[in-house]
């Protein structure tokens, strides 16, 4: 009993702190968006990640920023790359590909302070759109 009440009040307070802006499934892979007071955080599954460490992060302090260069990044139809360093440890990489006949996103994450990698799935531009709709 004690159990359940600590994580019926675990989830209470988180709910309290962060609140989640969208999310995207994609197969067995997804992505979120969560603001949490004046940051937010990418999270997602990451496609490497064997256990119970699914999922990967990354946070950033500027919404539309971010959303302008992911949007910026589906205009080229060539395969390419945008290196953004979000904090002093983080670097994300956002890697554009075209795959039949579609431009898609996947993200690289590299934490440079705990020597940690993910990535991501390959995302849609509508799914990126649907993933900000709601900011």
């Amino acid at each position: 009993m004690q159990f359940k009440t600590l994580l019926f009040s675990l989830l209470i307070s988180a709910s309290c702190f962060s609140q989640e802006i969208g999310n995207v499934k994609s197969g067995n892979h997804s992505i979120k968006l969560i603001k949490a007071n004046n940051l937010f955080s990418c999270v997602y599954s990451d496609v490497n990640s064997v256990g119970t460490k699914k999922e990967k992060s990354f946070r950033f302090s500027n919404l539309a920023s971010i959303y302008a260069i992911v949007m910026d990044g589906f205009k080229h139809p060539n395969d390419h790359q945008i290196i953004v360093q979000t904090s002093n440890d983080t670097i994300v990489k956002f890697e554009f590909k075209m795959i039949r006949g579609e431009n898609m996103l996947k993200i690289k994450q590299n934490n440079l302070e705990s020597k940690t990698f993910g990535t991501s799935s390959y995302f849609t531009k509508k799914e990126i759109e649907k993933l900000f709709d709601n900011s």
